[in-house]
This record gives structure tokens, C-alpha cells and sequence, in this order.
């Protein structure tokens, strides 16, 4: 196959997409040769064996595995969970165990990315999505993948979450697509054969305005089977509606009729009683669960927490003050902290509370607005965040984040920075002080945090990944763009390379291609033959 006309992407079904929203992966084939998995294992072999790990550079390496990417089931995955406009992260990475690897245990194994190098924000809407291929045949007993359901919408994973770990294994050729902060694992590798797991990340551009998969049906159905240990259908609906690009996201919910249960059952030991009661309390809007479901946000348990969110989302405006004033307690608290942990480079997770106001959209629009000129570092990042996910019923927020670009704090900052990316209108207001942004760093944020990265290395990186977002509407930077495609933060010219690809002017694509001839790779070249 060729760099021509490709097939049709062939998009996920009603049922397919409600299983990536309820557990958070799907496992699907690329129909390509099968003979293609043999030469891409037999590559990543000899890079392992006889070079190194390429990391980021993988893909050119062994450049067979983009017919894997550009396959239509592949292609249709994405668009379907992400839209057609989807951006190729830079960054992939092929995960290798050796047949003699000394192993931990499944559960010592499981985890949820980091977004690399330095932090992003967990987000519950998919934004960022990962596509994890193997190459070779991938049986339980070699040590595939395993996806824990559902945790893609956990702040942390517990030890219950550990135990419900299920193998993503199959025939050379399986693919998965899963949201990217679902909690997963290494498997055991008892075969003692080599086993090869390459991942690509990629992320969302716009915000959906309708469906992009083949949607029959636009309102919630639960999935015929799932896996994740309990009924959400409150979050899943949610989720869901706001997929469908509908500017009421409880639209679902309201359809589905959910059984009237006692207040009390909000306090009740067993599990499901209270989902069921957060459910009701969502259909009847009951403001006096108010007080008793903010004590539910931030909890140890996962799955009451989660409930809380969206519960208090229904609830709508009688619930914003409660909350803002809840916000700004642990931001308080989080502030007066001499060791804050609230932004971990590892794994960020804003407060349930902002999670809660997003959920509320428009009423909650002018408190979240008024925090961003809080004095507190981390009351301000979150009504930034909590903007950005709202998307365009944001757009009044523009102004205010805009000054956010100048704030002391690069979290501030590259929170901010994400939101605008997300609302994307009126990015006239906001284009001159993302330049900037790539032009001029603080100095205070030169110093090397994380993996050699410096916090303006990723301010750069996020405010390159918002010219990448807008697209055409980022033609005024396009000489700026050319001049970032020398960054020496290759994540940084990787954003700025693709967003000139977008603008698509004459003199964007000559950037583009002149870059690229420059760097290209001559894939007939090898040790003992140079010419």
C-alpha cells in the first residue's frame, strides 16, 4: 500500500462506542496482510537486539507499522472516539520484555499514564486516546496488556481496582483503543518469548458537535455486556451526550427513567444502593442531597466519588455556590501546604469539585470565571480547567484566561493554556500572548523538573498543541510556527509542524516539506551498506 487515496475508515457502532465510554477500551484487528506483523516484529527485534529503543522515533523505524495506523478499522477507531480532526501526538514507545525480564506482580504492574513528560490534568472526557498494537500473537501467558474497566475516570487506583485487571490478548495484529488514563498493566511474561507492545497517542482538536462514529441511536443505552463492576449510567450518559455534541449532557439521563430511592440509601454500606440513590437524587434534582454528596467528593472510594460529581451536576445552580465554596477550602488548605502535593507532574487530578461546576455548565460559567483571579495558586487552576472542559458554553471566559497567560505559575499557566485550546473561539484575543508564550519563558521556569523537561518546555509544548487545534485559524503565527520548527523540544516542532500542515498555505506547506526532506529517512540503508 501506498501514500495514496486511502480506504473509507470504517467507524465504530452504537455498541462499540458505549463499551469505550462504560470500560474504557476496545479491542479490534487491523485487516492487513498478516504477513505485514511478521516484518514489523522481525524490525523491532533487531532494534532491540542489535540498536536501542528508539522511543519518539520508533515509527520511523519501522515505518511498516503506518499501515497499521492508516488501516481503516484503526483510522475509524480514532475518529469515532476522538473526531476526524485528530492530532498524532509525538510521542510512541515500543514496551519490550525480554524473554529473561525479572517481573513484578500483575498488581504491582498496574497504573495510569502520566502525560509525558511533564503533566496534564485527568480529564473524564476522552480528549487524549491510546492505541496499543501487537505484533506478534499475544496470548495471556506472554504478558499482553491489561485494562482495569472504568478507571479511566478514577483519580487513583485502590486494590479492589488491581484485582479487576483483564488481559487485552489476541492474535498477531490486535489492537486496542483505550482512554488514556484508564489504570492498566504489564502482564507476566511466562512464555519467556520476546514480547513487543507498541503505543501511539493521540488527541482530540474540537470539541464534538455531533456524532462521529456510525450512531443509530442518540440516546443512552447501557452496553449489552460491560465489564466495569458497577451500573454508571449516570456518568456514562453523560459522557455520552457530550460525544454527541449535545449542549445538554444529562438529556440521556433524563430518558432513562431511573428508580425513586430513599436519601438515607446515600449512607447505605452496600455499593449499589448508593449509586441507585445518586441516581435519583440526579432525576429529582433534591438539593438537600447537596451537603451530603460534596462529603462524597474526594473520597477513597472511586465509584461514589465519581457518582457525586455527576449527581451534583443534575442538581445544576442550587449547587454552584455549595461547591465554589468547597473549592476554595481545599484550595486553602492546599495553598497553606509547605510540601503541596495538589500538582504532581506524575499525575495531576483537579478537584472533584471543578470536575462537579464543568458538569453544571452555563449556570456555574461567571463563579468559575471570578476564580481565576483568586489569590490561590490552586483555586485558580482549577476554574481554569473546569472552563476548558465546557468547551465552547465558555466562550465568555476567553478574556479572563487570556490574562491567565501571564500568570507567575506556569500550572496556571498551561492550564489555562489547555482551556483556550478547547474553546477555541475567538482565538484573535488570544493568538498574540500564545506567541509570546513560545517566544519568552520565565526564567523561574528554566530548571529541569521531570525527565530532563523544564516547565517551559511544556508551556511551549501545550501552546504549540493549541496552534495545532486551531487549525486554519492560526494563519496570523504562521511565520512564528516556521521559526518553532527549530525548538530544540522536539514535542515542540513535532505540534508546530503539524499545525502548518493544517493552515495549508503555499508557504506552510513549503515549511512543511522543506523540514521534512531535510530529516528524511533512508530505510535501505544498514550496517555493511551505506549507499
Amino acid at each position: 500500500m501506498g501514500y495514496g487515496k486511502r480506504e473509507e475508515p470504517k467507524l465504530f457502532n452504537d455498541e462499540q462506542m458505549r463499551q469505550f465510554i462504560a470500560d474504557g477500551y476496545v479491542i479490534f484487528k487491523p485487516n492487513v496482510p498478516d504477513n505485514l506483523h511478521e516484518t514489523i516484529r522481525q524490525k523491532l527485534q533487531f532494534m532491540v537486539d542489535e540498536e536501542f529503543n528508539y522511543g519518539n522515533n520508533v515509527l520511523p523505524r519501522v515505518p511498516e507499522m503506518d499501515r497499521i495506523l492508516n488501516s481503516p478499522e484503526v483510522r475509524g477507531a480514532l475518529i469515532s472516539v476522538l473526531g476526524p480532526g485528530y492530532i498524532e501526538h509525538p510521542h510512541r514507545f515500543c514496551h519490550y520484555i525480554p524473554p529473561d525480564a525479572t517481573q513484578r506482580t500483575l498488581a504491582q504492574n498496574c497504573h495510569q499514564d502520566s502525560y509525558t513528560p511533564l503533566g496534564r490534568p485527568r480529564q473524564h472526557y476522552p480528549r487524549f486516546a491510546r492505541i496499543m498494537y501487537y505484533p506478534q500473537d499475544s496470548p495471556v501467558e506472554i504478558g499482553p496488556t491489561h485494562a482495569i474497566p472504568g478507571t479511566h475516570y478514577h483519580r487513583r487506583l485502590t486494590d479492589k481496582d488491581r484485582q479487576n485487571a483483564i488481559p487485552i490478548a489476541g492474535n498477531a495484529g490486535t489492537v486496542s483503543i483505550t482512554h488514556f488514563d484508564i489504570g492498566h498493566a504489564a502482564g507476566i511474561n511466562a512464555l519467556r518469548q520476546p514480547r513487543h507492545m507498541i503505543k501511539f497517542i493521540y488527541v482530540r482538536a474540537e470539541e464534538p458537535t455531533k456524532p462521529s462514529w456510525d450512531c443509530q441511536y442518540h440516546i443512552w443505552r447501557n452496553p449489552k455486556t460491560y465489564k466495569t463492576p458497577h451500573d454508571l449510567h449516570l456518568i456514562w450518559s453523560h459522557i455520552w451526550d457530550w460525544l454527541c455534541g449535545k449542549k445538554d449532557r444529562y438529556e440521556s439521563f433524563r430518558a432513562s427513567d431511573p428508580a425513586v430511592c430513599e436519601l438515607e440509601d446515600l449512607h447505605h454500606d452496600n455499593l449499589d444502593k448508593q449509586l441507585a440513590a445518586m441516581h435519583s437524587i440526579a432525576a429529582t434534582k433534591n438539593a438537600d442531597a447537596i451537603p451530603a454528596l460534596i462529603h462524597k467528593l474526594n473520597s477513597a472510594e472511586q465509584w461514589t466519588r465519581l457518582a457525586a460529581v455527576y449527581t451534583l451536576g443534575a442538581i445544576g445552580q442550587p449547587a454552584v455556590q455549595p461547591l465554589v465554596e468547597a473549592l476554595l477550602d481545599a484550595a486553602a488548605h492546599k495553598d497553606d501546604d509547605p510540601v503541596p502535593q495538589s500538582w504532581n507532574e506524575g499525575a495531576i487530578s483537579m478537584e472533584d469539585t471543578a470536575h462537579a461546576l464543568a458538569a453544571i455548565g452555563t449556570p456555574s460559567l461567571n463563579a468559575l470565571i471570578g476564580l481565576l483571579d483568586n489569590p490561590g495558586e490552586w483555586a485558580r487552576i482549577n476554574a481554569a480547567f473546569a472552563l476548558g472542559e465546557m468547551d465552547s458554553l465558555a466562550t465568555q471566559a476567553i478574556p479572563a484566561l487570556t490574562r491567565c497567560l501571564d500568570d507567575a505559575s506556569h500550572c496556571v499557566v498551561r492550564t489555562a493554556t489547555d482551556a483556550l485550546g478547547s474553546i477555541r473561539q475567538n482565538s484573535e484575543e488570544f493568538i498574540s500572548v500564545l506567541e509570546r508564550l513560545l517566544k519568552v519563558g520565565r526564567p523561574e521556569w528554566q530548571m529541569p523538573d521531570r525527565r530532563d523537561w523544564t516547565p517551559y518546555d511544556q508551556v511551549r509544548v501545550n501552546a504549540a498543541m493549541v496552534f495545532t487545534r486551531l487549525g486554519k485559524d492560526a494563519t496570523s503565527a504562521e511565520a512564528l510556527l516556521l521559526d518553532t520548527l527549530s525548538d530544540p523540544n522536539g514535542h515542540v516542532a513535532a505540534f508546530a509542524l503539524e499545525a502548518l500542515r493544517r493552515i495549508g498555505t503555499p508557504s506552510a506547506i513549503d515549511g512543511v516539506m522543506e523540514y521534512l526532506m531535510t530529516r528524511r529517512w533512508d530505510e535501505s540503508i544498514e550496517k555493511g551498506r551505506l549507499f
